[in-house]
This record gives structure tokens, sequence and C-alpha cells, in this order.
């Protein structure tokens, strides 16, 4: 009888822990960058952005980083059906085509929190992340 009281309320530890895993690894903010080959302001954040990734680990923080390429039409294509599962499809058609910066959107409401364009540095792009996470967070 003790042990399978033992065994479960081992199974409950692992099953709370697992729970609590998944809800922590869902995204607060998606981090949407609206981006094409052929885009000068994209040839100047993108490179800020890899270096604010970097240098301040905010791969490891609840944000999803997406990329919306609008390079070509099998691109476009596919950055729709991304912004579609998103949930974003509204904000993607309405700037469909602009291309050169990038939305901090709140993973919950939708919201826009931010817009980060080619004059942000790494520096910049830091707290403009940071500040959307402690926004959405509260």
């Amino acid at each position: 009888m003790n042990r399978i009281k033992t065994a479960l309320l081992a199974s409950l530890l692992i099953l709370t822990s697992q729970l609590a895993q998944a809800s922590s690894s869902q995204p607060e903010i998606f981090s949407v960058l609206f981006y094409a080959d052929w885009c000068g302001s994209c040839r100047v954040i993108d490179p800020a952005i890899a270096k604010a990734r970097g240098q301040s680990d905010l791969d490891n923080e609840p944000v999803l980083f997406v990329r919306l390429d609008l390079t070509d039409a099998t691109k476009r294509n596919q950055s729709r059906l991304m912004a579609h599962a998103l949930g974003l499809s509204d904000f993607y058609e309405k700037n469909a085509g602009r291309t050169g910066f990038m939305v901090l959107v709140d993973a919950e409401t939708k919201t826009i929190l931010s817009t980060i364009t080619k004059a942000s540095d790494a520096k910049a792009i830091t707290t403009q992340i940071t500040n959307a996470i402690a926004t959405a967070s509260s």
C-alpha cells in the first residue's frame, strides 16, 4: 500500500512539474519582423535584432521571434499563413507589403505593445522587448 501511495505521489509531482513547465513555455510576446531580402531597412534592423538577442539572452525570455518574409510570392504566402496561425491575420493584411520594421505583440490580447524600426540599436531593441515583457506580464 505504501508503494502505491509513493508511486502516486511521485506521479503527481511529475505531472505538476510538467504542467508548470508547459504553462511557462507559452510566449508572452510575439516579436514579428516584416522582412524582405530587397529591403534596405531590413539590412539595418536585422543585424541589430540579432545583436540584441545575442547580447541580452532574449532567446531565453518568453518571446517568440517570428520573421514574416515578403521577399517573393511563395514566402509571402507562408508568412500570411504564419500570421493567421498566430492570430495576426488582420494586422498582416493591413501591413502587407510593408517591410523593415518589427512589432512586439502581446501574445494573449494581440495588442501591439511597441514598434521597432531601423532607428533602434541593439540596446534600444533590448529595452523595448524587456518593457513589452513587463507590460504583458502585468
